[in-house]
């Protein structure tokens, strides 16, 4: 299934022959119009530069385009207010949920295409050249072709291929040039691996970059690493590669979104920045699974990446190992996606946050999920269950039947929750404490229950009650929600402490399962 097909699928059934016709109509336009999708639900529409970002919902269809002076009786366009602050080059937006609204929304995708092959002054977008292009003309207007031939130094480098130049911001910044695979941590079936853009270190670079046009001593010397599945044209004997946005575009980047998003803002502020130079390494023929790999390699290697958003990576790599080719990664890399630990791990997590009938439901703040939610970060509880729940002491590895051992492991929180959540109000307990503590007690508490095979709600409950009626001593309160509570015991241990709590708990379980009568 395509990326295209999958976001039609992703729409409600009364949706999609909306949708299906909307593709249909835009594409009969003009011959030269391109298709293309990108992550999040979004399919593009472009000749020389995007004149159409449909936005698929489950209800309905959005489309946002070029404002026009088109007249709008019935109201159809919705203005975005967001659109200037967050760089966006289109402003208004239809929202199609019948093949009626199509047919009236047609009139405005038209004239959002003539504006963008036409060059208006409306699209409100930089139309300065600092690289040589090639042009043709069309009902009186000359129409860039979206052709950079720039200089360019080819590197190699094994079976990758670079090559090193220089682009203006004003050609860096053009629509459709880039394109960001952002992971979503919404949308299960998302193939995007690059964080999330932080504005605020994106603004202070465009701070940063304005505030030396004056002086001129504003400096980015690193480079963006950009990279493209398909080939660019080199010519060896001028040293020029040819980009034809339309053949090529978008590039993914692969290192320095913030960079330029930096630089796009600065641009808006100050448009002497899109004459800035920034040093670009152009990567082609490179699989998206390669740019996954390239841009782990970039970000774990040099600079540090948030945990979980490497740990999504690493689940996508394992996933993939004996599918696609795979790049040279670095041993300690390649290491960890042959063992497949995280990958599982990563899998444990989503599926105890899934779950609605989990005590975890939404608590858990999965890669680049704003910093407010859940209660514990994928990458800490993740890194719990690697250390202590896939090792070969955890009877529950010897299980063999992944569905099987994440349902055990569902099961046992529960009975967890069952007994110390009883009121609700156990915060601590979805914290880094009480995951790092149950997970090294599930090791002799799953080594009690294997003899049995019984791994059922209420006979963990039972175990677990057991358990706890025989603590004694400064942590005999574990067992009890007032000891879980915010502001509680729990929440001032370390990892030193826990692993002693973990012990006392251990010798309570064998006490409580030992019969009254020892015979040596």
């Amino acid at each position: 299934m395509t990326l295209v097909e999958r976001h039609i699928s992703y729409a409600e059934p009364e949706i999609r022959p909306v949708l299906s016709e909307l593709r249909s109509r835009i594409m009969q336009l003009d011959g030269r119009i391109q298709e293309r999708a990108t992550p999040a639900q979004r399919i593009v529409y472009l000749v020389d530069r995007i004149f159409a970002e449909v936005k698929v919902q489950k209800k309905r269809v959005l489309v946002r385009i070029f404002a026009s002076d088109t007249p709008d009786p019935k109201r159809l366009l919705h203005h975005i207010d967001h659109a200037a602050r967050n760089g966006w080059q289109h402003d208004k937006e239809l929202h199609l949920e019948d093949l009626s609204s199509l047919d009236d929304g047609m009139l405005f995708i038209e004239a959002s295409l003539r504006l963008s092959v036409g060059g208006s002054s409306e699209a409100n977008v930089p139309r300065r050249r600092s690289s040589s292009t090639s042009s043709i003309h069309i009902k009186g207007d000359f129409v860039d072709m979206a052709v950079l031939n720039i200089p360019a130094a080819r590197v190699r480098q094994g079976d990758l291929t670079l090559y090193t130049t220089a682009l203006k911001v004003s050609d860096l910044i053009r629509p459709g040039f880039y394109t960001v695979e952002t992971l979503d941590p919404a949308n299960d079936d998302d193939k995007g691996y690059q964080r999330l853009l932080n504005k605020g270190r994106a603004k202070k670079l465009a701070d940063y970059v304005v505030k030396g046009q004056d002086s001129r001593d504003a400096f980015l010397p690193t480079s963006v690493f950009l990279a493209t599945d398909k080939s660019v044209p080199f010519d060896p004997s001028t040293n020029t590669v040819a980009i034809d946005i339309r053949e090529v575009g978008p590039f993914n980047v692969v290192d320095g979104q913030h960079r330029l998003e930096g630089l796009k803002v600065a641009a808006e502020k100050d448009p002497r920045v899109l004459d800035f130079e920034v040093p670009v390494n152009i990567a082609i023929d490179l699989p998206t699974i390669h740019q996954m790999c390239h841009f782990l390699i970039v970000n774990t290697t040099q600079k540090s990446v948030d945990k979980s958003v490497e740990q999504r990576i690493i689940a996508r790599l394992t996933d993939a190992l004996d599918i696609e080719n795979m790049p040279s990664l670095p041993k300690w890399i390649l290491n960890t996606v042959e063992k497949g630990e995280v990958e599982k791990a990563v899998r444990y997590v989503d599926y105890l946050n899934d779950q609605p009938e989990s005590p975890w439901h939404n608590r858990i703040r999965k890669a680049n999920d704003d910093s407010g939610a859940g209660l514990i970060n994928q990458s800490s509880f993740a890194k719990s269950i690697v250390k202590y729940v896939l090792t070969a002491n955890n009877p529950i590895t010897a299980i063999r039947d992944f569905d099987r051992e994440r349902r055990i492991f569902l099961n046992y929180w529960k009975a967890i929750a069952a007994i110390l959540n009883e009121d609700g109000d156990s915060e601590t307990l979805y914290k880094y404490g009480g995951v790092e503590l149950f997970c090294q007690f599930s090791i002799p508490f799953f080594l009690k229950l294997q003899t049995g095979g019984d791994y059922r709600v209420d006979t963990m409950e039972s175990l677990l009650q057991a358990c706890f009626d025989n603590l004694e001593g400064e942590y005999a309160g574990v067992g009890h929600s007032e000891w879980w509570r915010t502001g509680g015991q729990a929440g001032r241990l370390n990892s030193g402490a826990l692993r002693l709590v973990a012990q006392e708990m251990t010798r309570a379980l064998n006490s409580a399962s030992m019969t009254e009568m020892i015979q040596v």
